[in-house]
């Protein structure tokens, strides 16, 4: 048989796969209402550790909370919160994602990816269609909100993440300094010309609150992150002050919004989470409230 009558069958298979991975990708998400995919510009601004902690303090609200973290760069949402990256398997090869609480589960790409060699590097690149597959294969039950943890930095692995997970919103965590409002504004840019729309913004280590004064101090210069998002018209979620605890609960394996439930940070995280749940981005300005929460 020649080429060319192969072809016509070969393209058929690849339609009828590509049309089954749609079906399962439709239904592993049709039982979640909202679905966040979280970003920064840059690494380092403490995206994970955000919106881990956002994801913990609307869970204590009763609020069916799951995290997915797709973060192929480096897949750490269930070291945080002291899980293995494994997931149990049901009677339809789907995987359940695992329970951190009664109102939060958690599942990682760690457990999909090959393994790494010597240097980090993953094995193999990751395809558009092994993060639909791996997303596909998933079953979350009923969620009323789904945050999606992504590789830092606008590109290609963003781009496969956007294909493979349909009606995302899109929230951008960033820090207040210099290189990180700069950094925003092409992360701006980037959903723009994907034309997916940003929910809203939260910035990261800025300043923190000084036992002995009670004052606000800052590290950095004041603002200069956050007009660089508040002039795109990008609705504000909130700040989330420093707090050395922070890393040493992640890395413990601690929910920190638990540990310190008392703390300004874990303050601003719940604060967060309820802005999350008004659900009209319209609605979130910039005021003169707290600190941390403008």
């Amino acid at each position: 048989m020649s080429n060319t009558a192969k072809t016509p069958g070969r393209a058929r298979q690849k339609d009828a796969g590509r049309a089954l991975l749609d079906q399962s990708l439709r239904e592993s998400l049709s039982s979640v209402k909202h679905k966040f995919m979280v970003v920064s510009s840059q690494g380092g601004v403490g995206k994970t550790s955000v919106i881990v902690n956002v994801a913990v303090a609307l869970s204590k609200r009763r609020v069916r909370v799951g995290l997915l973290d797709v973060n192929s760069h480096g897949p750490d949402i269930h070291r945080m919160l002291g899980l293995k990256p494994a997931a149990a398997g049901t009677s339809d090869n789907r995987r359940l994602p695992v329970p951190y609480s009664d109102n939060l589960k958690v599942a990682s790409i760690a457990f999909a990816l090959p393994g790494t060699d010597e240097t980090g590097a993953w094995a193999m690149p990751m395809k558009t269609s092994d993060i639909q597959r791996f997303i596909a294969g998933l079953r979350w039950g009923r969620l009323d909100y789904l945050f999606i943890d992504t590789p830092s930095g606008p590109g290609e692995a963003l781009r496969m993440i956007i294909r493979a997970i349909p009606d995302l919103k899109v929230v951008v965590v960033t820090s207040a300094n210099q290189v990180s409002a700069e950094r925003a504004k092409n992360m701006i840019n980037f959903f723009r010309k994907e034309n997916i729309p940003i929910f809203g913004w939260i910035e990261n280590m800025r300043g923190f609150f000084c036992h002995h004064c009670g004052r606000p101090l800052e590290l950095f210069s004041s603002g200069c992150g956050s007009r660089a998002v508040f002039f795109g018209d990008i609705p504000f979620l909130g700040r989330i002050p420093i707090d050395p605890h922070l890393a040493e609960s992640a890395a413990a394996g601690e929910a920190f919004v638990e540990k310190y439930p008392e703390s300004d940070a874990a303050r601003g995280c719940d604060l967060i989470g309820g802005k999350l749940l008004q659900g009209d981005p319209a609605s979130l300005s910039e005021n003169d409230s707290i600190y941390y929460d403008l």
